[in-house]
């Protein structure tokens, strides 16, 4: 057994399915070990046309399956390219191993082909800024502690991306046929539950105190409350809280909760700024939230005072709220449970419940929008409008649908109008906000879950940096519908500077015809050009193919995105 197929045999361990990545001759002996293992139905190679593309995908996966993800890349151009999605990962907390080669030991600083080493291209170097863990494999008998180590440091909080970087005749040399550490995946998936006990009593005098003087509590819902969505409406039910979201935060509260009043900060509602500037709101409990830009609406103190009590499972994020009355640390699930065991014995409210069945509009009752007669269907618009498309698109598709937005011009519009009852299936990537993401991380997920469908919102901009993954999609026949918002323009840059902007500025992009290139590619297409095609679009049926589909969709280029801070 070589040491690539050690690594492979501990992938297999912890049950990964997929290395996505872009070959190269370092990577023989990997690439060799990974053929050996889809034999025997281990771990197998998925070939990306990029290796952000394949970053992007592996980050997909591990959202979709709570797997670490695995990407690699080979030597020098392969491994830079990498660091995009990587560092993305890193932003979004997604556990993600990225491994790279390096050429031969006794050849470092010779000028080797592609030569990544410290001595010409500092590669490792590179990944420190981007990685929970980054290291550089010198010797045969390091990888296997540090490959444990990489493992270990990728699944605990704060979780992240980690990177190895090993030398070819290191990856092909001979290991041990046992693994040193068979029990590592069942030690490292037993859930964790901290909670500072002190700090909690404070907190739960902090809500007494509140209540007891008849004021309100709010609670601001970040992406980090992704697995507490439930506890997080039971204890608001129990103290009779409003919720408000972060932008990524929406993926955890079903919005058509009688106590959601939106999204707070960029492109988000009127109604969670009213809540907030409500006098009788005494106390904030900001849950699960990194306090950036976009979800402190620039930092506004509306938000961030003295009202705020900030719980986070991640220390780094506290330096963002020196102004709050408490700073709680731990395990936002647990924390939560304890805080419904600790009032369900003194409060006696009534549970709102409600059933989706008896919705009767897209727009949440409790939720201003604007102009939220544009979502409704109506022949009369000559263009598409955007927020036509996301209600029509939630709507028409099974509710088990994954549904993933690029960071093009699809962020505004479906942070202000995308609105579902299955919220954990939506899938947003701000934190560094990589264009393309969405394509390459809507195969790492639909891989991840063959009996799920998935929808991709990316835009013209987009899909000209990172379209090339679709032909991924068709290799594998995965129901995946491409939605390509064309303006012919990088429209959100457009929009917003047409707002902040002193000069013209031409952002426009020349025409293309999305829908030819998926033909050529073999993929069914679709070109929309205005209302009435898009009204047809039979997306349930798109859905069954078990196959791609893309969808030119031209939308109406002066239609105004929500990009205030509401």
């Amino acid at each position: 057994m070589t040491l690539s197929d050690l690594i492979v045999s501990y992938l297999e361990q912890f049950k990964v399915e997929y290395v996505f990545g872009i070959p190269g001759s370092p990577l023989i002996p990997l690439f060799d070990a990974l053929s050996r293992s889809e034999k025997r139905n281990g771990p197998r190679l998925i070939l990306s046309r990029h290796e952000t593309g394949g970053a992007f995908m592996a980050d997909g996966y591990s959202r979709e399956t709570g797997k670490i993800g695995v990407c690699t890349a080979t030597t020098g151009p392969g491994a830079t390219n990498l660091i995009t999605g990587v560092a993305s990962a890193y932003a979004d907390h997604v556990p993600m191993l990225a491994i790279t080669p390096q050429t031969k030991l006794s050849d470092f600083g010779l000028g080797s082909f592609q030569e990544s080493s410290a001595d010409v291209t500092d590669v490792v170097g590179m990944f420190q800024h981007c990685t929970r863990y980054n290291t550089f494999v010198s010797h045969p008998a390091q990888l296997e502690k540090k490959l444990a180590a990489a493992l270990t440091i990728a699944n605990q909080h704060p979780k992240g991306p980690v990177h190895i970087s090993i030398p070819i005749d290191i990856f092909g040399a001979t290991a041990d046929e046992k693994i040193a550490f068979p029990n590592l995946y069942n030690l490292l998936k037993k859930p964790s539950s901290l909670i500072d006990s002190t700090l909690f009593s404070e907190l739960c005098q902090e809500v007494v105190n509140t209540l007891n003087k008849n004021c309100k509590i709010i609670l601001l819902v970040g992406h980090d409350c992704k697995d507490a969505g439930i506890e997080i409406t039971k204890f608001a039910e129990l103290i009779n809280a409003s919720i408000l979201s972060t932008q990524r935060g929406k993926s955890c509260i079903n919005p058509y909760h009688p106590l959601y009043r939106g999204v707070f900060g960029f492109a988000g509602h009127k109604t969670a700024r009213k809540e907030l500037e409500d006098k009788s709101i005494d106390l904030v409990l900001a849950v699960g939230t990194n306090l950036s830009e976009w979800a402190t609406s620039s930092w506004d103190k509306i938000l961030l005072n003295n009202k705020l009590i900030h719980i986070q499972n991640t220390h780094a994020y506290f330096y963002r709220s020196p102004m709050a009355r408490l700073h709680i640390y731990g395990t936002i699930k647990t924390i939560l449970n304890e805080l419904i065991l600790y009032f369900e014995k003194s409060i006696k409210n009534k549970i709102l419940y409600f059933k989706d069945s008896e919705l009767k509009s897209y727009v949440p009752p409790m939720v201003e929008v604007q102009n939220p007669s544009a979502c409704k269907g109506d022949n009369t618009f000559s263009l598409v409008k955007p927020q036509r498309i996301f209600a029509k698109i939630v709507q028409d598709c099974p509710p088990e649908t994954r549904f993933l937005i690029d960071n093009s011009n699809s962020v505004p519009w479906s942070i202000h109008y995308f609105f579902n009852t299955k919220p954990e299936n939506f899938y947003l990537s701000t934190g560094f906000a990589s264009m393309g993401w969405a394509i390459g991380a809507s195969i790492g997920i639909a891989l991840g879950n063959k009996n799920i469908p998935v929808v991709c919102f990316t835009g013209d901009g987009c899909f000209l940096m990172n379209g090339s993954e679709i032909t991924v999609a068709k290799a594998y026949n995965l129901p995946i519908i491409f939605a390509v918002l064309n303006d012919n323009s990088y429209g959100m840059i457009k929009h917003a500077h047409n707002m902040l902007g002193t000069e013209p500025v031409d952002f426009s992009i020349p025409q293309v015809d999305f829908s030819e290139i998926a033909k050529a590619i073999g993929i069914n297409s679709f070109t929309i050009k205005d209302s009435k095609d898009f009204e047809k679009i039979d997306f349930k049926s798109l859905l069954k193919l078990n196959a791609p589909t893309l969808l030119d969709i031209h939308i109406d280029p002066d239609e105004k995105p929500p990009l205030g801070m509401f």
